[in-house]
């Protein structure tokens, strides 16, 4: 039965990442996520966002450490008790004084051989950088190891977002090395949870390591000055530039994150420059690649995903697309409003994809309700697979439309008079990249 509740929310995840994102890219190198008890750490930027993106990503569904307000929402409650949640209680949400059957039930956890995740830093964070890890996660792992449980590994994760609150955005999946707690404890006497030394010293080496998988930028100008110089690097790899993955280009931004003074400090600030130039210009690396390699700008892009096929697709689905967005008008406004508002992104970034859920699922099942009661539930299942399809055509438009529109961006070239002046930027970040790397 737990199994199959498991496979049921997974099922149920990965459609909601797939609605609320376009594209998500899971870095996760041959066995990382190791079997028996695991307790995974990761950054917490996207509030509800990130549990879904984790039970859609892990290869093993976790049981979630969350905060006990979820479970004073009767219904929401009784399902995250189904699916083996683990409430924990914090004075500042009103809860109890004592987290100790939150510890009992972690323990137990781990020695059913489970995989806890938990996000160390206790609140969401609206900077591209992470809080200071808590010592939660550290006395779960050495608590649990007092108590019996043998062979955990602790596991961090990285979620870099390229736009936690928007939807149908980009998002990274990173999963780091994995910790062996048994290793690590080796013959030093170790008193559990309660053993302060040993919390504090496993919980700074937790921070280390999740802050190599997770965005650790000091502000948002570095992080957006460091993707560009990622994204001109990849541009020199690729003889044809196409669309650059995000995860790829986030991995890179990473990397380059970690430069030594002054190293980085160049890089950024010259990256910076190229940046604006090239939205002062209106134009993108990608072009000012074509143009340093000589190929003219009515050159047609090659390789994989053509722009004849992209035209083709929007062409062939965009009757069903109108029809789509006629059918879903109500939860598709109602998102895409939601993910507007003015208010905190990580607050924005939990409401989408709970209210993408409820609103698309309530659109759909009304959708079968009428088709079901005027002519029969046999042309409701008919009705429903078409609805969904209606919907997957109108994201599938969108976007090609996205993608053509860059690819037009990409052999927008500047004028004789700007040209030779942007070139020479993109070559100052270039070189000072690949001088570091």
């Amino acid at each position: 039965m737990a199994q199959r509740r498991g496979n049921g929310t997974r099922r149920i995840a990965r459609m909601l990442a797939n609605l609320v994102y376009r594209d998500i890219d899971v870095h996760l190198p041959t066995g990382s996520v190791p079997d028996g008890p695991v307790l995974a750490v990761a950054n917490h930027f996207g509030g509800l966002a990130d549990g879904v993106l984790l039970v859609d990503s892990l290869p093993r569904m976790p049981r979630v450490v969350a905060r006990d307000v979820i479970w004073r929402i009767p219904v929401v409650g009784r399902l995250a008790d189904a699916l083996g949640g683990i409430p924990v209680h914090r004075a500042a949400d009103g809860g109890a004084a004592s987290n100790d059957d939150m510890f009992r039930s972690c323990y137990d956890a781990l020695r059913a051989q489970d995989l806890v995740l938990i996000f160390p830093e206790g609140v969401t964070q609206d900077v591209p950088h992470m809080a200071q890890v808590r010592t939660g996660a550290a006395r779960i792992a050495l608590g649990a190891r007092s108590d019996g449980v043998r062979g955990i590994r602790v596991l961090p994760i990285g979620l870099h977002y390229e736009n936690k609150a928007g939807f149908r955005s980009r998002v990274l999946v990173d999963v780091g090395e994995a910790i062996d707690l048994d290793a690590w404890v080796g013959t030093r006497a170790v008193d559990g949870a309660d053993d302060r030394e040993a919390v504090r010293d496993l919980t700074a080496l937790l921070d280390q390591r999740l802050r190599r998988v997770a965005p650790d930028f000091p502000d948002w100008p570095t992080a957006q000055a460091l993707a560009t110089a990622a994204e001109v690097v990849l541009h020199d790899v690729d003889p044809v530039p196409a669309l650059v993955q995000y995860g790829d280009q986030e991995l890179l931004a990473a990397r380059l994150n970690r430069l030594a003074e002054p190293t980085r400090g160049a890089l950024v600030d010259s990256a910076r420059q190229y940046r604006d130039r090239l939205a002062q210009l209106g134009s993108s690396d990608a072009a000012i690649e074509r143009s340093v390699r000589g190929r003219g700008p009515d050159r047609r892009p090659t390789g994989p995903g053509r722009w004849w096929l992209d035209v083709f697709l929007v062409v062939l689905l965009a009757p069903y697309a109108v029809l789509g967005v006629l059918a879903a008008a109500i939860p598709l406004a109602a998102v895409l409003l939601l993910s507007r508002l003015p208010i905190a992104p990580a607050v924005r970034a939990t409401l989408v994809p709970g209210v993408a859920l409820l609103a698309f699922t309530a659109e759909a099942g009304v959708a079968v309700w009428r088709v079901g009661t005027n002519l029969g539930w046999g042309e409701a299942s008919l009705g429903l697979m078409m609805f969904v399809f209606l919907v997957a055509a109108v994201f599938v438009v969108h976007e090609r439309l996205t993608l053509l529109s860059r690819r037009w961006r990409s052999r927008k070239h500047p004028g004789p008079i700007d040209l030779p002046g942007v070139q020479q930027q993109r070559r100052e970040v270039a070189d000072l990249v690949w001088g570091a790397l």
